[in-house]
């Protein structure tokens, strides 16, 4: 009798069996998943920040934090009192935050979490379109490679997480229409971002005209949606100047001139090739491809190449949109069983990547500016801070961002705030900055007291002015010099 229950005794128990914890090991289409999120988060990490489009911005965030919006310029001696649209406060003050509680090194890890989210929603939004985990990877990981270039920490970057959140809603609308109402509360916040909001309208609008190609009966509701979407971008410290801002720097000659982003996408950059590239290879795979046009896919993907074009700041839309364009074409019509692989090794894999991107956090290195920050020239800064309070000082246009953090006390000729210079300004600081004829009665007109010079750019201007009795040098290291106007 005895021998008779032993074998009962080590059968599972049917019902036990049933509730027995479940494997939660990861998959190998948790593998592919992971790898859309951290490779952006590990490239982010491996890469410096650029003080440029940054360090003034954490500026203007402190005034923010101490409880007003900037509307009126006061960093600089040439256009002190003009107006200023200043519609990207809340991305400022988020900045300031960052900064607050860690410094730059906390700035590197926030701008390596919003890409590690960016590319987590262009990520799921491909999987609401229907691609498979892979798929959905490699597709997401492509457009993450054509937009690399561009993704500097900087208020362009919660604009390009808020594209990608409402990508994702509106490709998920069909089965979860509910989430569409996310829509206007990203708008609202986005408009008090990042100038690029205006975009957020125009996600909609194309959605709606997807819908009606393919004759779902939910556009109603998502024309109702669209129409909030357009209203909440409204709510906003400029109201409708908001809109006017965009619209004034994105026609800005000035601007279109000289600042290279806002120049025509040709083949100058990686991100511009990689740009005609997936342009080709897409219209050449949609050529080749068999079965119904995609009009839908066709209408976004037309669309953001037309936006690409005039302009090459216009590149890291196409790379978020691309993805969930072609993720809705590429695997239709196909089922296939999750991949399982050897959850050991996948949980090894993901692992090891984790790791990776813990290494690299800022911390375990020198959280210092010139290990983290490019245009940030430390030493410079920290010589004019010896000049007399109120001080004119003239720097180089990229280096006026850092200045106008580092230097606060000292009113600047020109930064990157070129929306707010007249022409004649720009014309003067050329002058100055090229060594042209002219540029000391220049110096002379405005009152400059101190001017830093940039090795790489300005050797012209440098030989002349230490040749020139009435400045002298007080500084100078591997950066650049502080030249100061010589007492008479």
């Amino acid at each position: 009798m005895a021998h008779s229950l032993l074998p009962a005794l080590r059968t599972p128990h049917p019902v036990r069996a049933a509730v027995a914890r479940p494997n939660t090991r990861p998959s190998l289409d948790d593998v592919w998943a992971s790898l859309a999120v951290l490779v952006p988060v590990i490239v982010s990490l491996a890469t410096t920040l650029v003080a440029t489009d940054l360090a003034y911005h954490i500026r203007a965030g402190e005034q923010v934090l101490g409880g007003s919006v900037p509307r009126t310029e006061t960093w600089t001696f040439t256009i002190r009192g003009v107006a200023w649209v200043d519609q990207q406060w809340g991305a400022q003050a988020l900045l300031a935050l960052a900064h607050r509680g860690g410094g730059f090194a906390t700035i590197a890890v926030l701008r390596a979490s919003l890409i590690g989210a960016t590319f987590c929603l262009v990520y799921l939004a491909c999987r609401a379109k229907g691609a498979e985990p892979r798929s959905a990877s490699l597709l997401s990981l492509g457009g993450f490679l054509v937009c690399l270039q561009t993704l500097s920490m900087r208020p362009q970057l919660f604009g390009v997480a808020s594209f990608a959140a409402s990508l994702w809603v509106l490709a998920g609308r069909r089965d979860r229409p509910a989430r569409l109402w996310a829509l206007p509360f990203i708008a609202l916040a986005w408009a008090n971002l990042h100038g690029s909001f205006v975009l957020a309208p125009l996600l909609v609008l194309l959605a709606l005209g997807e819908d009606l190609i393919d004759r779902d009966p939910g556009w109603r509701r998502l024309a109702a949606v669209g129409a909030i979407t357009a209203l909440a971008t409204l709510v906003n410290p400029f109201g409708f100047g908001a809109w006017m801002y965009a619209w004034r720097l994105g026609t800005n000659p000035l601007i279109r001139a000289t600042v290279t982003e806002w120049a025509p996408t040709s083949l100058a950059t990686f991100s511009e090739v990689a740009f005609f590239a997936t342009a080709a290879g897409i219209a050449a795979w949609l050529v080749r491809r068999r079965g119904a046009i995609p009009w839908g896919a066709l209408l976004w993907l037309v669309t953001f190449f037309l936006l690409a074009l005039p302009a090459r700041r216009g590149v890291v839309w196409w790379a978020l949109v691309t993805p969930v364009a072609v993720a809705s074409i590429v695997d239709r019509g196909k089922e296939r069983a999750p991949r399982e692989g050897s959850r050991r090794a996948n949980a090894a894999v993901i692992g090891a990547i984790v790791a990776v991107a813990l290494l690299l956090l800022p911390w375990w290195r020198s959280p210092s500016v010139p290990t983290l920050m490019d245009e940030a020239p430390a030493g410079l800064s920290e010589a004019t801070a010896t000049l007399p309070a109120g001080s004119r000082l003239l720097v180089s246009e990229p280096w006026g961002s850092w200045f106008a953090f580092a230097s606060p006390s000292t009113p600047l000729f020109v930064d990157p705030r070129l929306e707010l210079y007249p022409r004649g300004v720009w014309d003067d600081y050329v002058t100055v900055a090229t060594g042209s004829e002219g540029w000391a009665e220049i110096l002379d007109r405005y009152r400059v007291d101190a001017v830093v010079l940039d090795r790489r750019t300005w050797g012209s201007l440098l030989a002349q002015m230490r040749a020139d009795p009435r400045w002298r040098e007080t500084f100078a290291d591997a950066d650049g010099e502080l030249l100061v106007r010589a007492q008479p």
